[in-house]
């Protein structure tokens, strides 16, 4: 016996039709009455239909198989689905679960979010505060800074009032230090500029470098600085005694292999012996005020170089924000055009500094005594051929003409005393014999003249350069090209005046 399933009636069919049009949502267009052949003559022409797109489904719909499908369920599930799906057990639980998580992960970005701003504010407060405090504030420094070239090497100029140990505020205890900086290929090139220079400033008057501050400000001093060294300065520094004891002091000390024993009474009470040494605060001051090595100024460069650079490296030695930390807690040590973002990526391009390459060097000269007062006079043309090496950022000393390259050894030297103290030619031949001269002689003068100041004479332009050596290596004494004016076997002659007994 077969079974045959009935069909939908015709009636039923239009019923159904007109039930589910209102309802239905899904790929369906609007049929206008006039669409189709027959629509004319059928008993609803003029009027709108509903139909689907899909010619099977509307051929289902024909039959009335038709899938309502809820308007609000967007997974595309059928109202059966749907109801199923909400009527299971844990499903007001699993909604409540899934809006708790979204609530907190919102409130995690928040979070986020808010320490974020915080951090930042925090960070940035802090480097403002610091670059406040690093502010030149009132100075005129900037007046006379030439911006650097990208990627070149520039210059710095740092300068500190380290008086002496007698005198806090004596002039002869300023420090200038013009510093090439290489950052590519990780040069400093330090240069010591005496502050007994003599330079006319904007006044119209000749004073000492020294005085250039009162004159004209920051700027006048760094005026004069680009006209001596030939160089443009794009940053600066400035600081005091109790500005580097605090730096020194957060640094934790400061390691520095010391060359020469240290005892300068004008420099202060400490004693520091030759070989590695961590100075402490009172100590550094002391080593960098000291000037009474065997080379005088040479070897105080040298010094303040080294202790430079080791600070520099004790600081950004650390990891983290240890340096920003000093660079922070150390601003109101020191005044300076660059700010804390820029010093931070200045120690982290030449870090390690321990592996930098650092030459040092003072301008070419000699201190001399008039009326009273020490002055040094430049080596003009000693100093053109060193600046053109650290121009170049070669060492100093490798420019041709420079007094270190003389042979000491193979320099003969005769002394004579012109200054009418007792065994001064002596005490100068004895000098001169330490620092590597081939001394031949010593003795008096035989025209009974009082010399006011030390000659240094030599005959030849051969021997220039070595008589140069002598006066640097002296610290006293003026060269001079004898010709057939003085009689003497030597290369160099040394007539002691009473001006290198002053400075002796």
């Amino acid at each position: 016996m077969g079974f045959r399933k009935k069909g939908f009636s015709a009636s039923q069919t239009k019923r159904t039709s007109r039930r589910m049009s209102d309802s239905m949502i899904g790929s369906h267009v609007e049929r206008s009455a006039s669409r189709g052949r027959h629509a004319a003559g059928r008993p609803d022409a003029g009027t709108s239909k509903v139909d689907f797109s899909d010619g099977r489904r509307s051929r289902r719909a024909t039959r009335g198989y038709v899938d309502q499908v809820d308007p609000q369920a967007t997974s595309g599930e059928s109202d059966a689905d749907f109801a199923r799906r909400t009527s299971r057990r844990g499903y007001v639980e699993q909604i409540q679960s899934q809006a708790r998580k979204r609530r907190l992960a919102a409130g995690v970005v928040i979070a986020v979010a808010v320490v974020a701003v915080a951090v930042f504010a925090g960070v940035s407060a802090y480097f403002f505060f610091s670059d406040s405090q690093l502010s030149l504030g009132d100075s005129n420094a900037k007046d006379a800074l030439a911006a650097p070239a990208e990627g070149e090497p520039y210059y710095a100029l740092c300068t500190a009032s380290l008086g002496t140990a007698v005198e806090p505020d004596a002039a002869a205890g300023e420090a200038y230090l013009v510093v090439r900086i290489d950052e590519a290929a990780r040069v400093l090139t330090f240069v010591s500029v005496p502050p007994q220079i003599m330079v006319s400033l904007s006044d119209g008057q000749v004073h000492p470098l020294s005085d250039a501050r009162a004159v004209g400000g920051d700027a006048e001093l760094i005026d004069q600085v680009e006209e001596l060294l030939g160089v443009e300065i794009a940053h600066f520094a400035r600081t005091d005694a109790d500005g580097l004891a605090r730096l020194v002091d957060l640094a934790g000390g400061v390691p520095v292999l010391v060359s020469e024993e240290v005892d300068d009474p004008r420099a202060g009470i400490q004693v520091i012996k030759a070989g590695e040494q961590v100075l402490d605060a009172d100590q550094a001051l002391t080593m960098l005020r000291a000037s009474n090595f065997v080379d005088g100024l040479e070897a105080q460069a040298k010094n303040r170089a080294a202790f430079t650079v080791n600070l520099a490296g004790r600081a950004t030695s650390g990891e983290g924000l240890s340096f920003a930390s000093i660079i922070g807690d150390g601003a109101s040590a020191v005044s300076t055009d660059w700010s804390s973002a820029q010093l931070i990526a200045l120690g982290d391009a030449l870090r390690p500094l321990a592996e930098a390459t650092v030459y040092a060097s003072v301008v070419p000269g000699r201190l001399a005594e008039t009326d009273g007062a020490l002055s040094y006079e430049v080596f003009g043309e000693e100093l053109e051929s060193m600046m053109e090496a650290v121009r170049a950022g070669n060492a100093p000393e490798s420019a041709e003409g420079n007094v270190a390259n003389v042979d000491r050894a193979t320099v003969s030297v005769e002394v004579r005393n012109g200054s009418g103290i007792q065994g001064a030619a002596a005490r100068c031949g004895e000098l001169l014999t330490t620092d590597g001269y081939a001394v031949e002689g010593v003795g008096n003068v035989d025209d009974g003249t009082a010399y006011p100041e030390t000659l240094v004479i030599y005959r030849g332009e051969e021997n220039e350069l070595a008589a140069k050596a002598v006066v640097s290596d002296l610290s006293a004494g003026r060269v001079v090209n004898g010709g057939d004016f003085y009689s003497f076997n030597t290369d160099v002659l040394v007539i002691i005046g009473q001006d290198w007994i002053s400075a002796a």
